[in-house]
């Protein structure tokens, strides 16, 4: 079976007939469904609200295959408030039988010369072993998204070996490791089997290398080698989704007619079975 799937980033303000609607026309198999009002998912929903989210989900014949929390760690004070809406977060991921829980490590910035402060390591994986410890209670999984200061497998793997609870794992968003210089093949090295979801995008550098982040493009019209990452995913035995991740919300490139996800949807399906078929013959 294919195992593709989307973010619900761009759906901010659709329904969630619309966007299983969607995934089913273009034929997806799973929602990556982002945590917020605006997307109709939230931590504040009923258990009733939550019942008929995953009835809708399953009687369309697909399922949640994780929620995408904006919770970030810093090792800073401010996440035991950040904990406290994960836990919020894991809750409603064991109402919709979502496996796990995105977060986020360090800080957002968009320059290299841009400053933010120093992490406190320990500090840092004392609150992700608490954040794995309460998901362990409910069988959800911890995914830490390859970003930040933890874009790479080499800063990933350290950490993994720190923190040493066997459910965090990671989200290789494909993007982030390479505009850190690190090549695909050493970061699923790195990351081996707790690489358990990925993110999908393509993108080309800026031409101010001062610029953290690429500039995005259409999958398959970018400097991201896809196919050739896929490859190496399933040749490992990779058994997870290939999510698409379609930052309408946040990439102004993105938000210009020919970007829209009625668009790109259906394209990104298509592209992704023409390289899972190729890698069957």
């Amino acid at each position: 079976m294919q195992r593709l799937a989307f973010s619900t980033i761009p759906c901010d303000g659709w329904s969630l007939d619309e966007t299983v609607d969607m995934a089913k026309q273009y034929g997806f198999q799973g929602l990556e469904l982002r945590e917020g009002n605006v997307w109709g998912i939230s931590v504040e929903m009923t258990k009733d609200e939550r019942s008929a989210v995953l009835r809708k989900v399953e009687e369309a014949g697909l399922r949640v295959i994780d929620i995408g929390s904006g919770v970030c760690l810093t090792g800073s004070e401010g996440d035991a408030a950040q904990l406290m809406h994960f836990c919020k977060v894991v809750s409603l991921a064991q109402d919709l039988k979502a496996s796990g829980v995105r977060i986020f490590l360090g800080y957002f910035r968009n320059r290299r010369d841009e400053q933010v402060p120093a992490i406190p390591y320990a500090e840092l994986v004392a609150y992700i072993r608490q954040a794995c410890d309460y998901a362990a209670t409910t069988g959800v999984q911890v995914w830490i998204e390859t970003h930040n200061e933890f874009s790479t497998g080499r800063a990933l793997r350290t950490l993994l070996d720190d923190v040493d609870r066997p459910n965090c794992a990671v989200i290789y968003d494909l993007i982030h490791p390479l505009e850190e210089g690190e090549s695909p093949a050493d970061t699923l090295a790195l990351l081996g089997s707790q690489c358990v979801h990925i993110h999908i995008k393509d993108g080309v550098p800026f031409e101010d290398q001062m610029e953290l982040n690429w500039k995005y493009t259409k999958v398959g019209e970018g400097k991201i080698p896809v196919a050739s990452i896929v490859g190496m995913l399933e040749s490992a035995g990779y058994t997870g989704y290939y999510s698409l991740e379609w930052e309408t919300k946040w990439r102004k490139e993105l938000q210009v007619p020919g970007m829209e996800p009625a668009i790109i949807f259906p394209a990104y399906a298509d592209f992704m079975r023409m390289i899972l078929k190729s890698l069957k013959k």
